[in-house]
This record gives C-alpha cells, sequence and structure tokens, in this order.
C-alpha cells in the first residue's frame, strides 16, 4: 500500500484567533479560560504503551463506534483523526466511510505513526494514511466532512484555540466530535467499589493532574465547544462496566498502571511495591468476585456538533 504524509502550517484565520482569544484572557473577557502548557503524556511512548492502546481501543470500540455514528459519519465521508496515535480511531472511522471515504491521521510521535502504518497495511486499507505533527498547525489543501478525536483534548493546554482551529478544516454541514474521559464524575459501583481499585484510580488520577491534565475534560466538553465558537454539542457518557467475568478491564487497568510507573515514581505518587502492576489485574478480579461487585470505569463523554 502506498502510504503518503501531508505537510502542514499554522493558518492565518488560527493564529488571529487565538491572538485574540489571549487579548480578551488578558482583559478577563468571556475566554478567560488560563492558557497553560501542554500535559505531559504521562503514559509514555514504548512499545508496551502501544499495545496497551490496542487494547484500550477494544475496551472503547463499541462506544466510540456508537458516537461515530451518532455523529452522522458514514459511507463516502473524509475523516480527519486528530491524536491518532496508533491509529484505532482512524481504522474504526475507516470502517464506517467505506472504500469511497478517507481517513487522515495526524499525530506527534513517529513511532506510533510507524505501528499505525503497518497496521492498515496488514489490513489492506488504502484510503487511510497517516502524517506526522502538531494537529494545530495542520492545514489541508481541501476541507473534512469530519474532525475527530478520542483523549486528545485533555492534553492541550489551550483545548478552546485548538478545537477552534479543527473547526477551521471542517467543511460548513460538517461535523467535530470528539471523546474525553472525566475522572471527577460520582464512582457507579454495586454494591460498592473494591479498594483494589478504588486506591489505583486515586492515584491515576493525581499523576495526571500532575502532569497537567485536563481530568474534567469529558463534562466540560460543552462549555470548550462553546468557548471554541461552535454551536452547543450533542452529549452522551459511555461507561465500561467491570465485573468478575471481565477479562479485559482488569488487563488494562494493570497495563494502564504499568505504562505510568515511571511518572508514578517521577512525581512520589506511588511506588511498584505498592501498586504491583503485575499482579494488579488478578488481584482485582479477585477482589470483585469476593464482593460480588461490578463497578464502572472513568466515564467516556463524548460530544459532537455541526458546523
Amino acid at each position: 500500500m502506498g502510504c503518503r504524509d501531508i505537510g502542514g502550517h499554522w493558518p492565518e484565520s488560527a493564529t488571529a484567533w487565538a491572538e485574540g482569544r489571549q487579548r480578551a484572557a488578558s482583559e478577563g473577557g468571556a475566554m478567560s479560560q488560563a492558557i497553560r502548557p501542554d500535559a505531559i503524556y504521562a503514559l509514555g511512548y514504548t512499545d508496551e504503551e502501544r499495545q496497551r492502546l490496542t487494547e484500550q481501543a477494544e475496551l472503547f470500540r463499541s462506544c466510540t463506534s456508537r458516537l461515530l455514528q451518532d455523529a452522522g459519519l458514514g459511507p463516502g465521508a473524509h475523516v480527519l483523526d486528530v491524536g491518532c496515535g496508533v491509529g484505532d480511531v482512524s481504522i474504526l472511522a475507516s470502517s464506517l466511510v467505506g472504500p469511497n471515504g478517507s481517513v487522515v491521521g495526524i499525530d506527534t510521535d513517529p513511532r506510533s505513526l510507524a505501528f499505525a502504518r503497518e497496521r492498515v497495511c496488514e489490513r489492506g486499507l488504502t484510503s487511510v494514511t497517516f502524517t506526522e505533527g502538531d494537529f494545530r498547525e495542520f492545514v489541508s489543501p481541501r476541507l473534512f466532512d469530519a474532525v475527530v478525536g478520542r483523549f486528545v483534548l485533555m492534553y492541550q493546554g489551550d483545548p478552546a484555540a485548538a478545537l477552534a482551529h479543527l473547526a477551521g478544516l471542517v467543511r460548513p454541514g460538517g461535523v467535530i466530535v470528539f471523546q474525553e474521559q472525566d475522572f471527577h464524575c460520582p464512582p457507579i459501583a454495586r454494591p460498592e467499589a473494591v479498594d483494589t481499585w478504588c486506591e489505583a484510580l486515586e492515584r491515576v488520577t493525581q499523576v495526571f493532574e500532575a502532569s497537567g491534565m485536563h481530568t474534567r475534560m469529558g463534562l466540560g466538553l460543552y462549555d470548550l465547544f462553546v468557548e471554541a465558537g461552535l454551536p452547543p454539542p450533542h452529549m452522551h457518557i459511555d461507561v465500561h462496566v467491570l465485573t468478575p467475568a471481565d477479562a479485559l478491564g482488569p488487563k488494562v487497568a494493570a497495563h494502564t498502571l504499568r505504562s505510568l510507573m515511571p511518572i508514578f515514581e517521577r512525581f512520589r505518587v506511588a511506588t511498584q511495591e505498592e501498586l504491583d502492576p503485575e499482579t494488579y489485574a488478578d488481584r482485582l478480579l479477585a477482589d470483585l468476585a469476593a464482593s460480588r461487585a461490578v463497578l464502572g470505569w472513568p466515564p467516556l463523554v463524548g460530544a459532537w456538533t455541526r458546523r
């Protein structure tokens, strides 16, 4: 398969928007959300993390597919997938747009993109291509029918500016679709959450906040879309439910702890001995079974609107 890259630069319109937003913030105007540095990608860029991403994508595949379909992604659409990582959302979108559509994925990590290219080549997906770069600096010779992203805006220092730039890449009537997590929703559990899960989730949330992530981005999408100058979005929440019979969820949770260990220790949030990611999946399953408990993963909040 011929895989091509697409170059990009920051357009004058987005630069003007960002400068105006900074002036409004300094003057205490409506767009007064603090502009801060981008978050560290605390999970890292290792081969093991790339494998974890593919497992996580399987965990969330059905809810992301529903969101994209609700937003109207269908045959023949031309889609931009931002922060595409190893290509899971790009591959999912390609299954919806079919051979007459196309998907362009963009990410800053060349190793993730190399892995993504291998995956689409293995699947024979000739309509999916990838480019390396910062999506906030990307322009295209043609407008897209849709811009999509999963777990992307939560890492942006100025997510409203990023979203406003992306809106300019979508044709009139096209859709902007994002799915982000929210780590501060009330816990969902019956009869009650187990300590094995609660303690690990608390540490994960702490380290994500220490790394600069917007850990409340999920339910914050409504305000963010409006602040970026977009129509109010349609929104819904999806929650993966962990049960004593769930093999994949605890596995992904354990791999998440493993990927985070270097930054856990860097920020002195937790040690290898305290979390023991190598045995975590088994311990979590055992505690769920002993308590006959079911509990919810931090929810994924989806939002979409038309330009």
